[in-house]
């Protein structure tokens, strides 16, 4: 299995769909320059954006947030709480 983990600034999503979707598994690093940055709704919907373009049933995807300490821990906590939600890990006992 070839596992690719390309940048989303670098590669652009669109890009990433088109080449890679379907073909590849993917460890997407999410944008790590938006997370200082951005509120708590743009990185929603930058997470949400990105599964849904490259997000299929069988797999392949993994997703990947890097945080520096430029990231304050709202945003932290944002990431965190949307990719528990999408991703839907199971729950520990």
């Amino acid at each position: 299995m070839r596992l690719l983990n390309p940048q989303i600034r670098a590669n652009g999503l669109d890009g990433l769909v088109k080449m890679a979707k379907g073909h590849v598994a993917l460890h997407q690093d999410l944008d790590r320059q938006l997370f200082p940055f951005a509120t708590p709704s743009e990185i929603e919907d930058h997470i949400g954006e990105v599964f849904e373009a490259l997000y299929l049933p069988e797999g392949g995807l993994m997703l990947h947030a890097e945080c520096e300490p430029d990231v304050s821990l709202d945003n932290i906590e944002t990431i965190c709480r949307v990719l528990e939600k999408i991703c839907k890990p199971p729950l520990l006992p």
